[in-house]
């Protein structure tokens, strides 16, 4: 499985380059938001198997973000929050996200995934 996060962070990455590179197309809006979710889904999956390997009872994304502050794997419960919500806006609201608002949570992400030790 974290060879799969891994990969997805690179996507992710490419992705957001693109998309920064060439702001005016939908579509490469399109694929930066899906790969972020595509990440954000494997990475609160790694924090529910570490929280488990750790005896920690874990079943929602929000759970599983708790319990990797908790383990200091992550240090900014609040702002992991944030991505958890911009998650779910770009789940459930597919062209209602603002590409400035798009923009600063994804580059934080990414910034923040790269300080985890996968």
């Amino acid at each position: 499985m974290n060879k799969k996060l891994q990969d997805s962070i690179v996507l992710f990455e490419q992705a957001l380059d693109d998309f920064f590179t060439k702001r005016t197309n939908k579509l490469k809006f399109a694929s930066a938001s899906k790969c972020f979710e595509v990440s954000f889904e494997y990475t609160w999956k790694y924090f529910k198997r570490e929280a488990e390997n750790a005896g920690m009872e874990v079943y929602s994304p929000r759970d599983s973000i708790k319990a990797a502050a908790k383990l200091k794997i992550i240090d900014n419960l609040e702002l992991w929050n944030q991505f958890l919500n911009a998650r779910n806006l770009s789940v459930h609201d597919y062209l209602g996200i603002n590409d400035e608002d798009f923009f600063e949570i994804t580059k934080k992400f990414l910034e923040e995934l790269k300080k985890i030790e996968i």
